[in-house]
């Protein structure tokens, strides 16, 4: 048997043209394809590289038809309808999705892409981190129209005109050249990527299981399952690397297995799931995570997934859900327990969110053991001290303990001063964009650098969708204080800049406010029993376990 062919062409195309592709949605990604990976750092070096004429390397593309389909290409959303003939990116995705959004003004919402050129220094830099008046977004740089707009709107930019239409001319000049491969089909394609993709970075777990096991069913990719959670729970987008340890892990607990063979005979035998296809599995593992990420939200009030303590709490209860997805309720307010328990004793549990810790956690989730799995897991997070509330003098985003506080905090449902109502998980989500912690949303009250020395920094943070400056010019004795645990007597020492005052108040109050919320969480010293209508003895678990 002959081996399989494809004819190829060669193209070139510039970044407007590249554009309008992607806007008209006859640009699509595969999905074999990686999600966008690069870093801001990564952008900035791509544009820079193109403003001093450096090659970036070329395009291969696949020409096919194309189905209607949403499309998310960086921060642009694209209706794209049904195509006789689209490209598809098979390998220049992250150059692509970078040169149309930083040019494109939708691009901005997305901080990646949020780019300029400073006049000043003759570079690109970052819009978010300069206040400079010099420098000129490059949307604007994109279009000699939308430049003379902004020298009209900058009169201080004016002895630059001739610089910036150099720089315009430079953008437009930009040729990418391209090789279009045709009738080829999928399984030729996989090849090519996966030849391409391994002479540079390797794959990840993420990517690997997508080229192996994704299908051509929409959503039949990590990234298509994040973007549907994502958009029913506005939890944030999970990684991709988290969506494939929850397929995993839902069907057995050894997540560090290889997972070319996952739905071979062999792999089948000893999952949980044996008798489930491919598709089936994504669908079912988007089932799960959504219903997991739900009760995080509604019973445990973790709103976005910045603010999870740590990760395989989110996988453990992925599997939960897998097996019960209509769980008792008394097992969901055990199972609640069980999640603060682990968060706020995580010392003393020695969890840190380790493999091991997800393993060994998901290890006492049995199928058709409802009331057994969730007393096990209860089992796993004993904790012998009462829960002491998490250290005041130390906060980053990062941390488990901080990442408490901030949770708590959200339950008071702090005001957004635009609405008068509790900020949404929308209006979070939509904040939280592209970040991986929750600093995003959190704001000082008293300026960091006037802090007395030794206050307890937790005690100076606030959840806000504003700045310190902007939220502070809201605040007043009409605005609801206590959603952001805050009285009138500090909001009057904060106007009086009483700061050492301030810190001391709020100190007080927060470890009055995390003390209760953590006693009724954990619900510890409380019995741990099982539903009254099925009630299992030690004895008729073990029975259980062992037919």
């Amino acid at each position: 048997m002959s081996e399989p062919q494809a004819l190829s062409s060669s193209q070139s195309y510039s970044i407007a043209q590249l554009r309008s592709l992607v806007k008209a949605g006859r640009l699509r990604v595969p999905q074999f394809q990686r999600s966008f990976r690069w870093e801001k750092q990564d952008v900035l070096n791509l544009i820079d590289s193109v403003l001093r004429g450096y090659p970036i390397g070329s395009l291969l593309l696949w020409k096919r038809e194309a189905g209607a389909e949403h499309l998310r290409i960086g921060a642009l959303d694209v209706d794209a309808g049904s195509l006789p003939e689209a490209l598809w990116v098979v390998d220049g995705q992250q150059r692509i999705t970078s040169l149309v959004n930083v040019v494109d003004p939708e691009g901005a919402r997305d901080s990646r892409f949020s780019l300029g050129y400073s006049l000043g220094e003759q570079r690109v830099t970052s819009l978010r981190d300069s206040g400079s008046s010099l420098i000129v977004p490059l949307p604007d740089l994109f279009d000699l129209g939308r430049a003379l707009a902004w020298l009209r709107d900058n009169p201080d930019g004016a002895e630059y005109a001739s610089h910036i239409q150099e720089v315009t001319g430079s953008l437009a000049d930009v040729s990418v050249p391209a090789t279009i491969m045709e009738d080829a089909d999928e399984m030729v394609l996989r090849e090519v990527f996966d030849r391409i993709n391994n002479r540079g970075k390797k794959l990840n777990a993420a990517e690997i299981f997508d080229a192996i096991h994704g299908g051509p069913s929409k959503g039949l990719t990590t990234a298509g399952i994040a973007a549907h959670v994502d958009e029913q729970t506005h939890f944030g987008a999970l990684p991709d690397k988290v969506v494939v340890q929850a397929l995993l892990v839902r069907r057995h607990t050894d997540i560090t297995r290889d997972v070319h063979g996952e739905f071979s005979p062999r792999r089948r035998a000893v999952s949980d799931f044996s008798n489930e296809n491919q598709e089936e599995a994504y669908a079912a593992t988007e089932r799960a995570l959504a219903a997991a990420v739900v009760f995080l939200q509604q019973q445990c009030g973790v709103p976005h997934m910045t603010f999870l303590p740590f990760r395989f709490q989110l996988l453990v209860l992925t599997r939960f859900f897998a097996f019960f997805p209509h769980a008792q309720d008394r097992n969901l307010e055990l199972l609640r327990r069980w999640f603060w328990r682990t968060s706020v004793g995580a010392d003393e549990l020695g969890i840190n969110g380790s493999q091991t810790d997800l393993r060994d956690m998901a290890a006492c989730l049995v199928p058709r053991q409802e009331s057994a799995s969730v007393q096990r897991l209860l089992g796993a997070a004993t904790l012998v001290s009462a829960p002491k509330i998490p250290d005041l003098g130390v906060f980053r985003a990062t941390r488990s303990d901080s990442k408490v506080i901030l949770t708590a905090m959200w339950n008071l449902e702090p005001i957004d001063p635009d609405s008068g109502a509790p900020i949404t998980t929308e209006t979070l989500d939509a904040q939280l964009e592209s970040e991986t912690t929750p600093r995003g949303v959190v704001s000082d009250l008293v300026p960091a650098s006037l802090l007395p020395d030794g206050a307890p920094v937790a005690a100076n943070k606030v959840i806000s969708t504003k700045d310190r400056r902007d939220l502070l010019s809201l605040l007043d004795s009409e605005f609801e204080l206590a959603s952001l645990l805050l009285d009138e007597q500090i909001l009057h020492d904060l106007q009086e800049n009483r700061y050492e005052d301030v810190i001391e108040a709020r100190t007080e109050l927060l470890r009055s406010y995390l003390g209760d919320f953590i006693r009724a969480r954990t619900a510890y010293g409380h019995e741990d029993t099982p539903p009254l209508g099925d009630y299992f003895t030690d004895e008729d678990w073990q029975k259980s376990e062992a037919s």
